[in-house]
């Protein structure tokens, strides 16, 4: 017959081993919700670490194991919407001096958490809570920490199995965008309309595969939306070959492919986000336009 000290003693451990294996499900169910994600308000940039890790607690899209993983292992995005479109970032650490502690040189801004994800974020979030409510995929994967062995010049390779995984799961995904930041300096990345200043973007077209005219196509629609509302918001379409880049880019995985460099290393995250305000409506404008075969605007100006 048991004591009383070994019963409580059993008991204790009874109830541990419950209170693990309840909160292990809730945990799993937690990770499957889907990609409703909060905007960071520009003054809560400097606390950015601590609101990542809370909403990875809930979130899918970097649900991820903490350990480096092998190529070709990359976890996929999930959600329980069909997406017709993925955001993803194939140099996710690309950061903006401004927003960085005692970083000067800008070979050094990069940062594993306060980055062109936060673009990412901004813009899907534009699109979800926009009138068309359009479906949106937001990866924000950071391939430095997940990958073993990581190597920057195979970027492109990683997010390409990403991309890939996401596409056999995901039918409906009609367009793929990837966003960047440019490594130049503020005078030539940015643009002042109406008392504000934009993070002016330019668009990379690979050209060593056979859907490189229709991503031109494609890369020229959301250009002259942009300038349409602000003038030389857009300062160019760039053709890119082996010889001169990457010369794919992931973009033979969809017609509508863009790879669309966001200002430049010395833009604050403020002028970024003004410029995704504007992208957000260009792409609800062609996301429209494709859906119902007529040309709408969602806003005029800003």
């Amino acid at each position: 017959m048991l004591s009383v000290r070994s019963a409580l003693v059993l008991f204790a451990f009874l109830f541990s081993c419950t209170f693990i294996v309840t909160n292990g499900l809730m945990m799993t169910t937690d990770s499957n919700h889907s990609l409703e994600e909060h905007i960071h308000p520009r003054e809560e940039v400097m606390n950015i670490n601590d609101s990542f890790n809370e909403d990875d607690k809930t979130n899918s899209v970097n649900k991820q194991v903490p350990t480096q993983l092998k190529k070709g292992t990359i976890p996929a995005i999930s959600t329980g919407n069909p997406p017709q479109i993925i955001i993803y970032h194939s140099h996710n650490r690309e950061s903006w001096i401004p927003e960085l502690e005692n970083i000067k040189d800008p070979d050094r801004a990069f940062d594993s958490k306060i980055n062109v994800t936060l673009l990412g974020r901004y813009l899907q979030n534009k699109l979800k809570l926009s009138s068309s409510k359009i479906p949106v995929l937001h990866s924000k994967i950071d391939y430095p920490s997940r990958i073993t062995n990581f190597n920057y010049a195979k970027s492109y390779s990683y997010s390409k199995t990403t991309i890939n995984q996401e596409l056999k799961m995901h039918q409906n995904v009609k367009y793929l965008l990837d966003l960047h930041r440019d490594s130049q300096g503020r005078e030539k990345t940015t643009i002042t309309h109406k008392n504000k200043n934009f993070a002016q973007v330019y668009f990379v077209v690979g050209i060593n595969h056979p859907n490189w005219k229709e991503n031109m196509e494609f890369a020229n629609r959301i250009q002259e939306g942009l300038n349409k509302i602000v003038p030389n918001l857009s300062k160019g379409i760039y053709q890119k070959d082996k010889n001169s880049g990457n010369g794919e880019y992931n973009q033979s995985l969809s017609s509508n492919s863009a790879l669309i460099e966001i200002g430049g290393v010395e833009n604050s995250l403020d002028e970024s986000y003004h410029t995704i305000e504007v992208l957000a409506k260009v792409i609800q404008d062609i996301w429209l336009e494709d859906n119902s075969g007529v040309v709408k605007s969602s806003s005029p100006s800003i």
